[in-house]
């Protein structure tokens, strides 16, 4: 899990989605400058790709020089670059700022505190003041500083470092509790986003995890750790496509990053070994189980009428709604519901799934019938063949093709023949070699 990137103490430089900018970043620099204007600029720069591979170009040519370049060096995220200009121009207030958040960046905290005189009195210099025992991990100076400070905060930045202050401390619900209250102040507080995500994601909570990283890519500019962390996830799901398009957007912002070069590459050779037309018929069959017009079931009147008021004209519109949702229209009440419930059921689905949960394979199937309790798998039997398949600690390839059999006992596998498992997709003789070997440590083999 990547927790943060340290060339950008706010987020690395990867752009948000496309727009044309009315004005060029250039031109909003030129004038007295001061907090604001220099943040319109950093939004400017990364408000489309073009934009900021043009002031990347920009930084190459003779007109580049001085404080404009400077400022470009920092919003791109070349802090040594820009720390070097701007040490020249620190009698600004605002460039002093983005001087000491580049020291901070890179790692010269003594220095980027000396750039922050007006810390008392200017909001701006005191959340990049505290950004500097955040990044050091400094508690005592960190809880210092905002018990200090906490009158010209505003309510998100502090709810966001009382929040660090708690993680440094080891109370990890406690500082996702800070990061809700910040986002309910500011729901679009760059830091509270990232660090509600990889808290959240920590704890294993996928789902909500890539929400709020796929949140935090709407406010530029996206941290870099995000868009790898959510490339990771989406790796994880089995989404490769979207993974590889998370990690083109960090090279986009770190072309020469080794790390999410390598991601990049795996989640591409992953996508190239299990992509297949098997896979392709399950998705179109999926899809057309969702496209099924409501009128297609057998519901009573008002059920029907009641659907067709709330928009719902497919039951992949169906499935989306929450019990309380059909509950909350009138005229819907509990008897409607278990109609609907029943329907689904028979379908294998339900209301309030999850996008995941739609991507089963399993979608629009019978719900397999019960098994008996003396035909579950048993952990503590001493007979082998009644043990859980995840006993055998198959490779993910191998796992998957015994998902895809339904299998579920090591004596479910050991009935299959060679030529059954050879028949599955993407499954070759070392995976066949690779569960003959497991099967004979539990003195079982493949039927004959």
């Amino acid at each position: 899990m990547i927790e943060e990137y340290s060339s950008n103490p706010e987020g690395s430089s990867a752009p948000a989605a496309p727009s044309q900018p009315s004005t060029s970043p250039l031109d909003i620099l030129q004038g007295e400058l001061n907090h604001e204007k220099i943040e319109t600029f950093r939004e400017s720069v990364f408000s489309s790709v073009h934009e900021m591979e043009k002031l990347k170009d920009w930084t190459s040519s003779p007109m580049a020089s001085g404080l404009r370049l400077g400022l470009v060096y920092w919003a791109l995220g070349q802090h040594d670059k820009a720390a070097e200009i701007l040490r020249n121009e620190a009698s600004n207030t605002a460039v002093a700022t983005c001087l000491a958040r580049s020291c901070v960046a890179i790692g010269k905290y003594q220095e980027a505190e000396s750039y922050l005189s007006g810390k008392d009195n200017d909001p701006v210099q005191a959340v990049t003041y505290l950004s500097i025992f955040e990044r050091s991990s400094d508690i005592d100076r960190l809880a210092e500083g905002l018990e200090r400070l906490r009158g010209i905060l505003s309510p998100a930045d502090a709810c966001f470092f009382e929040g660090r202050l708690q993680e440094m401390r080891g109370d990890a619900l406690a500082a996702i509790n800070c990061y809700d209250n910040a986002l309910a102040r500011d729901e679009k507080h760059r830091e509270s986003l990232f660090r509600l995500a990889l808290n959240v994601d920590l704890r294993g909570e996928d789902e909500e995890a890539r929400e709020l990283y796929e949140r935090a890519l709407m406010v530029p500019p996206v941290n870099f750790a995000a868009v790898m962390n959510l490339g990771i996830l989406y790796e994880d799901m089995g989404n490769y496509r979207r993974a590889m398009q998370c990690f083109d957007l960090a090279l986009q912002a770190s072309p020469n990053n080794k790390r999410a070069r390598l991601y990049r590459r795996d989640a591409a050779a992953a996508l190239n070994m299990y992509y297949d037309e098997e896979q392709e018929r399950r998705e179109d069959k999926r899809n057309k189980i969702l496209r099924t017009p409501i009128n297609d079931f057998e519901l009573s009147v008002r059920s029907r009428n009641c659907l067709a008021k709330m928009g719902v004209r497919t039951l992949g519109d169906l499935v989306k709604k929450t019990e309380a949702e059909l509950l909350s229209y009138k005229n819907f009440g509990e008897t409607s519901l278990t109609e609907i419930k029943e329907i689904l059921s028979n379908k294998n689905m339900r209301l309030g799934m999850a996008t995941e949960e739609l991507m089963s394979p399993s979608i629009g199937e019978s719900p397999e019938p019960t098994v008996p309790p003396e035909e579950l798998p048993d952990p503590n039997s001493p007979d082998p063949r009644r043990r859980p398949i995840s006993e055998l600690d198959l490779s993910v390839r191998s796992r998957r093709i015994v998902d895809l059999l339904k299998v579920k006992a090591i004596g479910d596998l050991a009935n299959k023949t060679e030529s059954e498992l050879l028949a599955c997709p993407n499954f070759g003789q070392t995976s066949l070699n690779e569960i003959r070997t497991k099967l004979d440590e539990f003195g079982l083999a493949l039927r004959s």
